[in-house]
Order: structure tokens, then sequence, then C-alpha cells
């Protein structure tokens, strides 16, 4: 049966149900076949809980994907039995001239690619405009080419994402789609001139328009999203390899074909003559920008490389002329054309020597002229920003799914989309999408700017791609990734530059080990050199892992750190053989007579160990970045962070420091005289000053950090201590397991990272710190803080390597100050919260805030036909008394205070992580908090022991220490201007802080 038939049938049993005149079943099927529904119930009541039943010809697939489809709610759910096509846009008004609504348009269509890279489905926000999947039957000067041109970033940027690899979550949207394999589409270099040819065309349009300023202004703006589009694709195009926009693209110039990508379309095959395909190949590649710029590159490169053998088989050619005479008639053919041999070997030579040099080509990221587009592009998005409100206005200032936009329709596309579970579509407005694509264009100015200067060691690598990736996207986490790896591991393309260059010159630079020094013996020792190679290569695979992990979202950046720890541990074994041979060597040679009097000991050793301590620091930082850490964890993970990880990479930085200075004062710079040795060792002598500058601020960092984790583990134990929040129950049991779990992934590594629970608690004295007096704990932790940013301050933190030194002076400030306020407060009556910025969230603020009181209930108002007398009188049915708490009276205390609501406005903090308030702050004085009179009570207690551990056995006259600590008024500052509450109103309690996600939803 033919589909016009089963059509034609469709419709009239539907006009036949709608005329009553076939009765339908309950179930809802034709009237000759059998209703088995009470049979089906009676056979699945024999059926067990958990039982299925299977056939060859059905699957739960099939039913579960039916399901979806008949619940609207699903993502592939048909919630209407209509949907808009393009000919009902068109009738709708879609070509109208009508400018305000074009622009919408446009600034609808950058808002959904927005959605789809921010994370949802292509089918859900990108597809929805219907013209994109007719681009062909449009017939639009404006919608035409920007349609096509939306098409093919779109294919880019999905191609990019999976070439690169580094999405392994939500794989139905970037997975192939049908609608990239089904579709042949127009080359770049044709969508670009389209899109010029209609930029003109506008520009000369707005120029007639001086009559009206808003037509002309909303002129240009069309024009900015135009032009911005092609900056894009251009941007891609000089950064991107060819191969990953065009999958049928090859590197040899005879089967380069840059416009046909695909060559199915709609299921059948070109009406094209292979002849005539051929000819419009030959004739299209002549007029191909792209293949000229290949052609051109290729002829400069290999030019001086194909004349020099040109000119070395005319000599000899000359000189076998002139020594042996010319060749006799019997043995020469009439002409050098007759001799078919010789043309074989000549047109074998010839297509070898092509063959080879185009072999040896190698893609390289244009970056120069990347940096002219994208400061065009930047002007562009800065405009398109700028007048997003001449678009059309949208139905009560709410853009939502833009269907109120005669383009969209939400389930145009529905047959696309893969069947997955509902999820929340976040589509930003157009405004919100203006904002993000100008954000866009700053971070890809930074990686165009920042990426071909940051491989000139390890260190500016990653710090560089770690720096880069906090607020990047996947598509510009995907451009990061394919810029500095084009095609291999060889750096931006770079024809002899490969990871390996980067760890070489750290290792001379910083570690100076005896095989890379050419006048050591340890250097032309074979066996060295072979261990060498062996370490080598395994850092070099590990650097490319570690990299390639700053391609993908925080989550999947943590989870391939801890593959990487394990990874450092075999590194770490093959350093080790390789130092005790270079110390075998060098007291073989006679040179020292014991290891440690080598000037680079354990040289190789120190340069993995130190890359493993700033891997497990960044693992730590991408856990708290994710609110991993709750507050009870605190004690364990700072003094992890401060006591082992601090602490060991100050000391690899000394030991650092200590070689670069050994090997300074052992070069022949150090006593040269004569004036080209000073001019070397002036030189020699800048460069060490620079570096011993950074190691300075680095050293010092570090000593910060363990001043400031300290000061954590006692103000976290106050905070427990004064019952601010509890910890869970299970005990001292639980904790461990707690414990174990948090580090599970140093289990792999040996001493001294690989720690147990008990080590810890005997290094940290963290029990001890149950027993002192609560006041005397607070004032240590504060003073810990303050030795934490006294010695920074004196430091220039002007440059970019040494902006956490800002923040871990602004950090210990704030937290100083709060450990002050702390002592002199009721916690009952203040919220306390943990806080963390953004740029440095690796150590929290504490802040303090007060509790709002209740709003006051409003009074009633006398009726108006009953007016009083005494406009200062109030009726006795007016007055109503507020509830007092029964252990509070009522003629001496207000309501009592209710914990805000999240989202109402809070009060001042005491102390911000932004801007943190110093000590010697001058403030209001106000009136102290008078406490409870049964909290003020002289009665002594018990000291507090450790809520996970077992009791104690106390003394006979244990020390009191109050359950809150005395009040001081002399030493109050006033930290809000709120009244003061009574003492016994709801119990504060700490809540960390759910900072503001400043990433875009990963994909």
């Amino acid at each position: 049966m033919t589909d016009e038939m089963e059509a034609a049938n469709e419709k009239e049993d539907v006009t036949n149900q709608a005329n009553n005149q076939i009765p339908i079943t309950a179930v809802g099927c034709s009237t000759d076949e059998n209703d088995i529904s009470k049979q089906f119930f009676e056979l699945c009541q024999g059926l067990t809980s958990g039982e299925l039943v299977t056939s060859s010809n059905f699957k739960m697939s099939e039913a579960m994907s039916a399901i979806e489809l008949m619940e609207p709610k699903m993502d592939v759910g048909v919630g209407s039995r209509h949907i808009k096509t393009l000919d009902n846009a068109i009738n709708m008004g879609l070509y109208a001239d009508d400018y305000p609504m074009q622009l919408a348009v446009l600034d609808a269509t950058l808002a959904m690619m927005v959605g789809w890279i921010d994370g949802s489905s292509l089918g859900s926000t990108v597809w929805t405009n219907i013209m994109l999947a007719n681009v062909k039957n449009l017939r639009h000067p404006i919608f035409h080419p920007f349609c096509a041109g939306v098409n093919l970033l779109v294919r880019n940027i999905h191609a990019l994402v999976n070439t690169v690899g580094n999405l392994e979550e939500l794989p139905e949207d970037f997975n192939p789609q049908a609608l990239f394999m089904t579709t042949k589409w127009a080359s770049r270099g044709e969508i670009v001139a389209m899109i010029r040819d209609q930029i003109a065309v506008l520009s000369q349009i707005g120029k007639t328009w001086t009559a009206c300023p808003r037509a002309s202004q909303i002129c240009t703006a069309i024009t900015c999203r135009l032009e911005f589009v092609v900056l894009l694709l251009e941007i891609m195009g000089v950064l991107v390899p060819p191969e990953i926009e065009n999958p049928h693209y090859d590197q040899r110039l005879g089967h380069m074909v840059l416009q046909n990508d695909h060559a199915v379309v709609n299921g059948f095959q070109d009406e094209v003559q292979p002849e005539e395909r051929v000819d419009e190949d030959k004739e299209e590649l002549k007029n191909n920008d792209l293949a000229k710029e290949v052609v051109q590159n290729m002829v400069e490169q290999f030019v001086g490389k194909v004349a020099e053998e040109g000119v070395k088989k005319g000599v000899e050619a000359a000189a076998k002329g002139n020594n042996g005479g010319p060749p006799s008639p019997a043995s020469a053919p009439e002409s050098p054309a007759e001799d078919p041999k010789q043309e074989d070997e000549e047109e074998t030579e010839d297509s070898e020597t092509v063959e080879s040099d185009l072999d040896d080509y190698q893609f390289k990221p244009n970056f120069e002229l990347a940096q002219i587009l994208v400061q065009r592009m930047i002007v562009v998005a800065k405009c398109i920003k700028d007048t997003v409100i001449l678009g059309r206005k949208s139905p009560d200032n709410v853009d939502g799914d833009y269907s109120w936009l005669t383009p969209f329709e939400p389930k145009a596309c529905i047959r696309l989309t893969p069947a997955c579970f509902p999820r929340s579509v976040k589509i930003p407005t157009r405004q919100e999408a203006a904002d993000w694509w100008y954000d866009c264009s700053l971070r890809i100015e930074n990686l165009v700017q920042v990426c071909p200067r940051s491989v000139k060691d390890l260190n500016t690598l990653f710090y560089f791609a770690k720096s880069f990736t906090l607020d990047a996207d996947v598509f510009t986490r995907s451009l990061l990734q394919v810029c500095m790896f084009p095609t291999d591991s060889h750096l931006c393309g770079h024809d002899e530059r490969t990871v390996a260059d980067p760890i070489e010159v750290t290792l001379i630079n910083c570690y100076s080990p005896q095989v890379l020094r050419q006048d050591s013996p340890a250097f032309k020792d074979p066996e060295c050199r072979i261990l060498y190679n062996t370490f080598l290569q395994q850092m070099t695979k590990l650097a490319i892992t570690i990299y390639s992990s700053f391609g993908c979202n925080l989550s999947r950046q943590r989870d391939r750190l801890e593959t990487a720890l394990e990874d450092l541990a075999t590194c770490q074994y093959h350093a080790i053989e390789l130092d005790d041979r270079i110390d075998l060597v060098m007291i073989d040679s006679g040179q020292i007579g014991r290891r440690e009097e080598n000037m680079s000991f354990q040289s190789v050793v120190t340069f993995v160990f130190n890359n493993l301590l700033a891997t497990s620091h960044h693992y730590f930082e991408l856990g708290f970045r994710m609110d991993l850490y709750v507050p009870y964890e605190f004690t364990y993970i700072f003094w992890f962070l401060g006591d082992l990880e601090a602490r060991w990479q100050m000391t690899t930085m000394e030991r650092s420091r200590e070689i670069q200075l050994n090997f300074y004062r052992q070069s022949p710079f150090f006593r040269a005289a004569d004036e080209t040795m000073t001019k070397q060792r002036h030189i020699y002598e800048q460069e060490m000053i620079c570096r011993m500058e950074s190691h300075k601020f680095n050293v010092l960092n570090q000593m910060s950090m363990i001043w400031m984790s300290e000061g954590m583990i006692k103000l976290t134990v106050a905070l427990i201590r004064m019952k601010v929040f509890r910890m869970p129950d299970g005990g001292d049991e639980a904790e461990r397991l707690r414990f174990e779990r948090r580090f599970e992934p140093y289990q792999c590594l040996g001493s001294p990272l690989n720690v147990t629970y008990e080590e810890f608690k005997q290094r940290s004295g963290v029990d001890d710190m149950y027993k002192q007096p609560l006041i005397d704990l607070i004032d240590r932790a504060a003073q810990n803080f303050e030795e934490g940013f006294v010695r920074l301050q004196k430091l220039d933190n002007s440059k970019e390597q040494n902006q956490d030194t800002n923040h871990i002076i602004a950090i210990a400030k704030a937290n100083s100050f709060a450990c002050k306020i702390l002592k002199s407060i009721d916690v009952k009556e203040k919220r306390i919260e943990w806080s963390f910025q953004k740029d440095f969230p690796i150590f929290p603020v504490l802040t303090i805030k007060s509790i709002a009181p209740p709003a006051p209930k409003p009074k009633a108002v006398a009726p108006l036909a009953e007016p009083e007398s005494d406009s200062t009188t109030t009726s006795p049915s007016a007055k109503k008394t507020e509830p007092v708490s029964p252990s509070v009276k009522p003629t001496s205390s207000p309501a009592k205070p209710v914990t805000p609501k999240p989202d109402s406005p809070s009060v001042k903090s005491a102390s911000t992580p932004s801007k943190p308030v110093t000590p010697n702050t001058k403030q209001a004085p106000s009136k102290p908090v008078t406490p409870n009179a049964k909290s003020a009570s002289s009665t002594p207690s018990k000291p507090e022991s450790p809520p996970n551990s077992k009791p104690a056995s106390t003394p006979s006259k244990p020390p009191s220490e109050p359950a809150t600590p005395p009040v001081k008024p002399a030493e109050t500052p006033s930290v809000t201007s709120t009244p003061s509450q009574p003492a016994s109103s709801k119990k504060g309690k700490i809540r960390t802080k759910r900072r503001s996600r400043s990433f875009p939803n990963q994909i």
C-alpha cells in the first residue's frame, strides 16, 4: 500500500469516527479484532514480582520509547498533534519587512546556541528554529545566509568537541546527529562570501535611512549579527585543522574536496556524471581560497628543497657529459622522450618527492591572523550586547523558549532528540546570551594571545591551562586543546617542539640533573641515557594526560587527576632509578666520594615530587570549587594541606633553590674577568634573579598556607565546641571511614603522603584542642591567621604569578578579625557561615551575620463606621499580644527571633572576603549583648572531649569552661546595627555558603 493510500485511509477513519459511524471500543482497537485485555490481566496474575515475559519480536526499549513518546513531559514527548512548518511560518509573516522581529529572531537563535553549548540538547535548543532545517527552501535575504552560517558553525563546534573527546557525560547532546549525516552543506568560503555580500547591501541601505535613526540602528545591529557569525567561522578556520571542519578533507591536492562534504543528499546520489564531477572539482579547486592558501604554503615551504635537488641533478648530468663524452648512437635513443624506462624513473622520482613533501605538511594555528579577527569580534560582540533592546519585545518581558517568535517551534525536531529522561532545559534570554558571547570573545582573545607564549616551560604551560579552564565553556576548552595539540604531541603545531621540551627546560633551569649537563660523566653514560629516555617518555605521557583533563569540566578533571596520581607514582619509581645510576656513575668517576656530595643530589626525584604535590593541591582545589567538603571535615583536610602538602612543597622549592645556587657558584661565569664572559654572566644573573624572585614568593605563600591551615583547624574545633554545628553520629569509627574515603586516591603512593587516621590524630593534636580553654584556642587561631599575612604585606604583588598572595592576605585578615569578634558575641544570636572566594577557593572566610528580627504584625484598624473620639487611644479589640517564649518574661523581652529565609535581605557581614576589615578599624560603639542568666552562671562544668572519641578519665577538679564564652563589654565591637536579641533565641547553625556558580553548565 502506498503512502498516499494509507494517508487517505487514515483521514477517512478519522472522519468516520467523528461522525460516529464506527463504534470505538474501550481499548481503542478496531471492531474486527478481539479484546484480549481480560485474558491478558488474568495471565499477568500468574507472574511473580520481578518476572518478565519476553518475546522474539518485542523489546523493552521499544516499549519504553513508546511510553516516552506518549508522555508530553519527556524530552521526546509529543504534546501536540500539529507542528509548525516553514510554510506555516511564512504564512504567519516570517518574510514581512519587520526589522525588529528579524533582529529578535537572530538574537534568539544565538541564545539557543548558548543554551546548547551550556548543556542542553540540539533538538530542544538550536533546532527549534525551523529555518535551520530548511535552509535550501529559505528565500529571505537575511535569514538565508544567517541560517546557513549558523548551521555550519554548529556542525564545526559539534565536530570540534567530538574530536577533542573531552565530553564524558550527556552523550546524546554531542553524538553524531542525523541532520549532520544526511544533509549537504555549502563550503565555508561560499557561506562567508554570501554573508559578506548581504552585509554590504545592508550597509548601503542603512546609509540611506538618515531620516529614521532607529531604523538605521536596527540595520546596523543586524549587520553586526551577520558579521559575528562570519568572524567565528573564520577564527575557527585559522585555529582548527581543516579535517575537523570537513570530514572529507585530504592534505593531498589531488584529492582535496572542500565543498562536497557528503555525497548522500536526502537519501539519493547526485545526478552528476563522474567526468563532469571531476571537471567541476578542478574548476572549484582553482577558485577556492583555502586551496590556494594551502598550495601557496606548500610551494613556499618546499620550493627551496625542489630547487636544490634540481641543481644537483643538473650538475651531475653536466659532469657526466663532460667526463664521459656524448653517448654512442647505438646505445642512445633518437630523443629523450623515446626512452620509456627513463620516463618511468623520472615520474617515480617526482611522485616520491611530492608525496614525501606532502607528508611533511602539518597544520599550524595562525595565531597572528586570529588576533586580528578576534579584536574585530570583540567590537562586534560589544555592539550586539548594546543593541539587544532594539529587537521585538517579548510578551510580559519574558523570552522563555521563544515560541512567541514566528520561526520557533519547540517540537520541530523532536524526532532527532534521543530518548532520555526529562531534564530542565535552561534557555538564556537574549541579553544573557549577548553577554555570554562577549565573554566568549574575551576568552578567545586570551587564548590566541597567551597560548603560543605559554609553552616555554612546564610551570607556565599548566598555569595558563588551569586558569583558562576555570571560566571556560566546552567550546573554548576544546579550542584550547586543538590549538595546543593540533595533530599530535607537537605544541601549537611546531615541527620540532613537543611536550618533552618544556619538561627538559624546567629540569635544566630548576633542578639541573647531571644527566643533562654535557661536562658530567653521567651525560655520556649509555645506561643513564636509557633510563633518562624512559623517564622522559613517562613524564610526557603524564603531561599530555593532565593537560587534556583541563578540557573537561571540573568533575571529570578531578576524576582524571586521581589516575594521574597513580601515574606520578610510576614516574617516581623511574626517577629513583635514574638518580641512583647518576650517583653511582659520579662516584665511579671519582668526582664525588659520597652520594650526598652531588650538587644535584636527588634532583629528578625532587622534580617529580614537586609536580606530585602541585597535582594534589589542584585536586583539593577542585573539591572546594564543587563544595564537596563539609565543615566538620576541615580538621583533617586542612591538616593535610598545611602540615603535609605545604611543608613538603616548601622543602622541594628550597632544594631547587639550593641546586641552582650550587651550580651558579661552580659555573665559569661566576669568576669571569673578560668582557665577553661578563656579558654572558650578566644575562645569566638576570635569569637567576627572576627565578629567585618567583621562588621567594612561592616559598612565602606556602609558609602562609601552613599558618592559615593551623588556624583553620583550631577555628573548626572551636566552632564544634561552641555547638555552632554538631558532628554526625557514628563516633570515632565513622570519622575514620570518612578520613579513609577522602584520602583513598593517595593509597597508591608511599610516604609521606599516604597517612593513616591514627597518624593524623597523633601529629595534629586535635584531641588536645578539645581540652584547652576555649578563649585561648580562639586567640591562637587568630594569631595563626595574623602570622599568615604579616610577612606577605611587605612584598610586591603586582605580577600575575603572585596574585595568590593577595588572596591569602585578604582571607587571613578576614578570618583573624572574625576570630576576635567570635570571642565577644553570643553565637546563638548570630548566623555563622563559610564563604569561598571564586579566584582562591582553597581557604574559606568565616562570616558572622545577625539574625533578622521578625516582621511586626500589622495592627488592627477600627472600622470607619465607628470613629474613635481620641486618635491616641486604641480599641480593646484592636490590641493583640505577641506570642512570648515560655522561658522569657513578656515584659522584658521582644518576640522570639526567626531565622531569615535564604532570599531575604541579609545584614551586613562582619567580614567579607572581598574587602576584609582590619582589627584596628574604628567602629561606632554599641551596647554589649547581655547573656542569659543560665548561660552566664559560674557553675563549673566538665571539660569537653572530642565528639568522636571515647570519654577519657578526667581529674578530680576539672577546669571550668562555660558553655558560652564570657562577654567583655569593653571589647565588644559593633557588628551590626540591629538591636540585641535575647539569649534564649534560636541557636545559630553554621552552613557552608553555596556560592553562585560563575561557570556555565558543563555539558
